[in-house]
């Protein structure tokens, strides 16, 4: 009987214990997206919310891409001096936008 009663015990702290030793992990992702600024990139200039304005003519390829934070931000893009785009995009994480130059 006593026999018994120590297995049963043993197998109920078995049960128990065996959580212990568990780890979970949260993975985050970047709170990064990514801006793509296609077509012809001559002589643009890209102003994105209040930062410091981008110059596209100092690139080589016609396929520009910059990382940006996630979130809203208002976007204008001048060509020749003249406003070409004009809108607000809404990033998620891990996103990329194109943005078509004309």
């Amino acid at each position: 009987m006593t026999h018994t009663k120590f297995i049963i015990f043993s197998l109920i702290c078995l049960v128990l214990f065996c959580g212990c030793g568990l780890k979970e992990t949260v993975v985050q992702k970047e709170k990064v997206s990514y801006l793509s600024f296609t077509g012809n990139i001559s002589n643009v200039i890209v102003h994105i919310d209040d930062l410091e304005p981008i110059n596209l003519n100092n690139t080589s390829s016609k396929n520009v891409q910059y990382e940006i934070s996630t979130g809203k931000h208002h976007i204008v893009i001048t060509k020749n001096g003249e406003e070409v785009v004009n809108r607000v995009v809404l990033l998620g994480s891990g996103s990329v936008k194109e943005i078509k130059i004309p």
